[in-house]
């Protein structure tokens, strides 16, 4: 049986022989530190913005408020005739609307079929 003194002992040897006798401590430290940047972080773009910020912003947001009673201007659509090949996905992508807006929009039901000849209101930009 060995004396608790020479356990102690082979303990100390064996962190000394070792090249880099903190490395374990420095990995921890590494983490630790890591870990309370990365909430920082996450902090920082949760955060709720400042007075300031919210004051610059909302002179814009009343501008872009309509009053009640106040006629709005009516939305410009263009008028398209289906041809042949044409498809709901296409139209959209090329006059970048989406196709749930353009089926909305037309008061197309599932399986939004397109007739050759039929005519669709597109909205302008």
């Amino acid at each position: 049986m060995l004396p608790k003194s020479k356990i102690r002992l082979s303990r100390s040897l064996r962190a000394q022989t070792s090249p880099y006798p903190e490395a374990g401590r420095w990995v921890r430290r590494g983490i630790i530190l890591l870990t309370l940047t990365l909430a920082f972080g996450i902090y920082l773009a949760a955060r709720p913005q400042s007075r300031e910020a919210s004051n610059q912003a909302a002179p814009q947001a009343d501008q872009q408020k309509q009053i009640l009673g106040a006629e709005s201007p009516e939305p410009e659509y263009i008028t398209y005739e289906i041809k042949k090949g044409d498809t709901l996905f296409n139209l959209a992508a090329r006059y970048g609307v989406s196709w749930q807006t353009l089926a909305e929009l037309n008061s197309l039901k599932e399986p939004y079929l397109l007739k050759i000849g039929q005519k669709i209101k597109i909205p302008s930009k």
